[in-house]
């Protein structure tokens, strides 16, 4: 079995080497140099092979980037419905004159590499400098592909993170019987839904290139849709309108689905987040106490304890960090401003700075900042982010109690048959000036296409922004009892796996900062008591004449304690970051929890300082 297959891929290649003359004369010569170069001159392998790198592409120096140029066309206009996007003729051309270019440089590269080394010897900067080339041109010769495969990962991203929302959109819309085509516009001028929007702009281009209808080329682009989501789930949903007319039922059943998805996503944070907080309770929190513990009768060196503690702490970081952000629901993410994300970094490279300078000083022998210094600069620049942050975070809050209000108001609306409008503005005067004055302008912007577009970007987060934006279509479509059911039903599943997520949060961070106590007052108490035994022995010894053999040596470096205790720092802003994500989604929004851990760990490793002995 094993040999005829063997034996039919043999026939294959042969039959292609006979059909192409130019693949045929390069393994010719491939084969030719080889031996010559090899057997007659005896050159190294790598001589050899850079030696037939450099005349291949110079025998293909015109042939090469013609090819590649026929290919990159071909593969962008097979995979456009994949992508959704391409590159331009222009843009096509420069990548082809570019691998001419890097191609030429090769060559000259290699040429003068193999010629000086039979001539001078081996030389290092040439050897690099071709391998960077040759490197170069691999990469973009599988450039294309490359883009291709990110072009079509972004786009599964994008719209699964607005799916869910999609389908609500569609399910409320279809209870009024209105053509699809009126639903598809509403997608297509949707600010919340970016993503969803490109999808309906790209069917329109589709059909207006190949002169069919929009519903046929979105049915066209959704089969070809990157995501098995959309294919299998969304596109129900077209031929169910194209077919019938009717898809309010098929939109039922393809809500049902996906809220499932996006349930069983949160569960799996919840679920997931207790390995993530097993792993970084050992890594940020235990580990330093470990250390503390074995270190003296170890005789280990701080650069050996710096070492092992910084390693653990960075590589699990970095970890544990792609793990969160690929678990946390994307449409979650509370949006940070531009200004907002420039101080976090601020105050995050200071608080990193900080400790580094501190752990390197120790472990160099130099005296590192004092311990009001490192304190002071650690939490004035917190401080100042924190304020930022939590600015932000009244935003969201305020969004929040509109989304609840709403909630209610619609779903008593729905119940009696009141005006929705009137209702809410009823029912915002219970909540203060700030919601009754957003809520006069929700009920009067829909009807400017202006005013709707600055109220819905203003948003925190997709969820919000997709929420407000139903919210504006129902009232300008005319609010329906049974439109302002399937509305509230709909956000008030979604809201409560948000609400999930947040309980879990504050769990988290309640934890995290019962953990932290404890860990602060044993650095404490461990230190107090190494330095106690530390002190017993030297004046054991010093009534001793001679050398007082030990049987467990025991070395403790008093400096041990500072730098673990700079260390802990950076164990309390790493499982910060991880809160804060899980908070908002974003670092911008850990330094809440730094701050309260961090003045926990003070307080608890004063207490013990000064209760030890």
């Amino acid at each position: 079995m094993f040999s005829s297959k063997l034996r039919e891929y043999l026939e294959i290649f042969i039959r292609r080497l006979r059909s192409n003359n130019d693949l045929l004369l390069n393994l010719g010569v491939v084969v030719f140099l080889i031996l010559i170069l090899r057997v007659y001159f005896k050159l190294v392998y790598y001589l050899v092979l850079l030696s037939i790198v450099a005349t291949t592409l110079l025998i293909q120096l015109k042939t090469i980037p013609r090819k590649y140029e026929e290919s990159t066309r071909k593969l962008i206009i097979t995979s456009l419905l994949l992508t959704s996007r391409g590159l331009k003729s222009s843009e096509i051309r420069f990548l082809s004159s570019l691998l001419k270019y890097i191609q030429i440089i090769t060559i000259i590269l290699a040429t003068l590499t193999v010629t000086y080394t039979l001539i001078f010897g081996f030389n290092m900067i040439l050897v690099i400098s071709t391998i960077i080339a040759l490197s170069s041109l691999l990469v973009l010769l599988i450039l294309p592909r490359l883009l291709v495969y990110s072009w079509a990962s972004q786009r599964k991203t994008s719209i699964e993170v607005e799916l869910p929302y999609l389908v609500i959109l569609l399910r409320v819309l279809s209870v009024l019987k209105i053509p699809i085509y009126d639903i598809l516009n509403i997608v297509e001028n949707s600010i919340a839904l970016p993503a969803s929007a490109r999808e309906v702009k790209f069917a329109r281009k589709i059909a207006t290139m190949t002169g069919t209808s929009l519903l046929g080329a979105l049915d066209m682009v959704y089969a070809h849709h990157p995501s098995e989501k959309v294919v299998n789930f969304l596109r129900r949903i077209i031929i169910a309108a194209s077919t019938h007319g009717d898809f309010s039922s098929v939109a039922e059943k393809v809500f049902d689905t996906i809220y499932t998805w996006f349930e069983s996503k949160v569960s799996g944070l919840v679920s997931n987040f207790t390995i993530i907080v097993g792993t970084s309770l050992f890594a940020y929190l235990f580990v330093p106490v470990i250390v503390a513990a074995i270190a003296p009768v170890m005789g280990g060196s701080l650069l050996i304890v710096l070492g092992v503690s910084l390693t653990i702490q960075v590589f699990i970081f970095f970890t544990l960090y792609a793990i969160i952000l690929s678990l946390y629901p994307s449409s979650l993410i509370i949006k940070p401003s531009k200004r907002l994300k420039s101080v976090s970094l601020g105050a995050l490279l200071i608080v990193v700075s900080v400790v580094l300078y501190n752990v390197f000083s120790l472990v160099a022998g130099r005296e590192p900042l004092g311990g009001h210094v490192t304190l002071g600069l650690i939490i004035t620049s917190t401080t100042i982010t924190l304020i930022f942050s939590e600015v932000e975070f009244r935003r969201v809050f305020f969004y929040d109690t509109f989304v609840r209000v709403s909630s209610e108001a619609l779903s008593i609306a729905a119940a009696t048959g009141e005006n929705p409008v009137t209702v809410l503005e009823r029912s915002a005067v219970k909540y203060g000036k700030r919601i009754i004055r957003f809520t006069k302008t929700i009920t009067t912007g829909y009807i400017s296409e202006k005013l709707k577009r600055g109220i819905i970007s203003r948003a925190p987060s997709i969820f919000h922004a997709s929420f407000l934006e139903t919210l504006l279509s129902v009232f300008r479509l005319g609010a329906t009892p049974e439109m302002l059911k399937l509305f509230t039903s709909s956000y008030e599943r979604l809201n409560t796996q948000v609400l999930r997520v947040k309980s879990f949060t504050r769990t988290l961070e309640a934890i995290m900062a019962g953990l932290v106590a404890i860990i602060g007052g044993f650095l404490a108490y461990i230190d107090k008591v190494f330095n106690t035994i530390l002190n017993i022995i030297q004046s054991a010894m010093r009534g001793v004449s001679g050398s007082l053999p030990m049987i467990i040596p025991f070395t403790y470096d008093p400096r041990i304690y500072s730098l673990l205790d700079n260390l802990s720092l950076l164990s309390l802003l790493f499982v910060s970051i991880f809160i804060g994500c899980v908070r908002g989604g974003s670092y911008a929004y850990s330094f809440r929890s730094f701050l309260i851990m961090l003045i926990i760990y003070i307080v608890f490793k004063t207490i013990m300082q000064i209760i030890a002995f």
